[in-house]
């Protein structure tokens, strides 16, 4: 079975919950830090997984999952400006 993407009850978007119980986030953080290194694999393991999904996406479902990922993208981006400022 998928993972869905929202909380039936609440609407809320679930990827924050899911990223706890990823392997590949609990390898990088079991020492608390985050090395250049693991940033590198990480966005190689992230480049992959997107270029096997964009094989498989039809024209139409490639352009609404580009949008999405560019608006969360946007999400993330500013989140991390609103927590930088007030720190």
């Amino acid at each position: 079975m998928t993972q869905p993407w929202f909380d039936a009850t609440t609407g809320v978007l679930l990827l924050d919950d899911y990223v706890a119980t990823r392997p590949s986030f609990q390898r990088v953080v079991a020492d608390d830090r985050v090395t250049d290194d693991e940033l590198k694999n990480q966005a190689g393991h992230v480049v992959s997984l997107l270029q096997k999904a964009e094989s498989l996406l039809s024209p139409e479902a490639r352009q609404a999952v580009t949008e999405a990922l560019c608006e969360l993208a946007v999400l993330y981006e500013l989140q991390h400006k609103q927590t930088s400022r007030e720190k």
